[in-house]
């Protein structure tokens, strides 16, 4: 497997834990129920949403060298004066690939409520 497809596969895949892990903390916090309780719950209600996060990310790793030259190395992309936003993309793979997974964690707990009313429902079992 090519490195870039690794890193970006490892940084969203550490993106969406460390938001998952985040949000679910401070939203049982205000709830009182456990932390593992409340993450497991969390977790299940939205394997759906997971899997089309990460189905999204394989998409466009399978596009990726269509639109970016995969065989420059870091150090060729530092020695340009100017880069194209592609470029910049390629060079900082791993931020870029955390922000994302990170932003649709965030959509995620923002946006829908299924794992939200897991938890609610699991503090009332």
């Amino acid at each position: 497997m090519n490195q870039h497809y690794f890193q970006v596969i490892i940084a969203f895949i550490l993106a969406q834990a460390l938001m998952t892990a985040i949000v679910v903390y401070n939203y049982q916090k205000e709830k009182a129920i456990p932390y593992g309780k409340a993450l497991s719950t969390y977790i299940n209600a939205e394997v759906g949403y997971y899997i089309i996060g990460f189905v999204g990310i394989f998409s466009i790793m399978f596009l990726l060298s269509d639109w970016i030259d995969l065989s420059i190395t870091k150090d060729d992309l530092r020695s340009l004066e100017t880069r194209s936003w592609k470029e910049n993309l390629q060079l900082y793979f791993k931020t870029s690939s955390f922000g994302i997974g990170a932003f649709v964690q965030y959509l995620a707990f923002k946006f829908r409520t299924t794992g939200k009313k897991a938890i609610d429902n699991a503090i009332k079992d």
